[in-house]
């Protein structure tokens, strides 16, 4: 990579995630993969209650860098990918399809995930920030068969059919699939086509509850709902059952440092959905 100025949304982004002081170098992509998740939450507020989520680059930024807000993996690994990309970086937009939760026979699902492959002068690493519960902490290096560890899991790759690469997950279980992905740049406007689904298809996820996390590197969030969920390395979780949308509100202010006064009927969408069946 090639060193550069940081430009004033950098520099914020940079300071968002505790990275101000970083020097460009071999260690600075870790770094702020890991701060990044440890400071910007995955949070699905926005489809959730029926907003559009942006998908430009300097919406996304004013949301995530600037407005104590987070995002799915459309705003997360679009953020990273232009701040890596600013700092010099090479890097190349990638789109995969999930595989969390199922078997080997399952049909393919739509490519909708969002992640960036970052080449650097130590090797050729993928760098993910936007999937929930499970996101890898650490950029992980692209080679088949290295079981990389992190904080909350190990991960490694293995070759999928074509030219296709599997991204596996080892936690508490047994290894399982989280994604399956090729190196064809992706353009903006399957993005922007991916985030359009998932926000309006009747059938996704996003719509129907509360998905949210946070991954430090002693703790990693979340809140499914009105579960809220905290684990730390190798311990038991503590699971808290919310009894009302204020306590999920406070949540989501308190654990994930969201800041929801800018999100219209969320309060409402929670109760109708959450605590009335609705």
């Amino acid at each position: 990579m090639t060193t550069t100025t940081a430009t004033p949304t950098v520099a914020s982004y940079l300071d968002r995630i505790g990275a101000a002081d970083a020097q460009v170098g071999p260690d600075l992509l870790a770094r702020i993969v890991r701060g990044h998740n440890a400071t910007i939450p995955f949070e699905n507020l926005d489809p959730f209650t029926g907003t559009e989520p942006p998908v430009d680059g300097g919406a996304v930024a004013a949301k995530l860098v600037h407005g104590r807000r987070g995002g799915w993996c459309f705003e997360h690994n679009r953020l990273l990918h232009d701040v890596l990309d600013e700092l010099g970086y090479r890097v190349t937009p990638l789109v995969g399809r999930v595989r969390l939760g199922l078997d080997a026979s399952a049909a393919a699902t739509s490519r909708t995930h969002r992640l960036t492959l970052v080449e650097t002068d130590e090797g050729v690493f993928t760098a993910d920030v936007g999937f929930g519960a499970t996101t890898p902490t650490e950029p992980l290096r692209l080679e088949a068969g290295t079981v990389q560890r992190t904080a909350q899991a190990e991960y490694r790759y293995r070759r999928g059919p074509g030219d296709t690469w599997v991204l596996e997950r080892r936690g508490s279980g047994d290894w399982a699939d989280q994604y399956v992905f090729d190196l064809t740049p992706t353009p903006a406007i399957d993005y922007a086509m991916g985030s359009w689904y998932l926000t309006h298809h009747p059938d996704s996820g996003f719509r129907r509850g509360l998905a949210v996390a946070l991954s430090g590197p002693d703790r990693r969030s979340t809140l499914s709902g009105n579960r809220l969920t905290v684990r730390g390395p190798g311990t038991v979780a503590e699971e808290h059952e919310l009894g009302s949308p204020a306590e999920v509100l406070q949540a989501l202010d308190e654990v994930f440092g969201i800041d929801t006064a800018g999100v219209a009927g969320l309060a409402e969408r929670v109760r109708r959905v959450h605590f009335t069946g609705a």
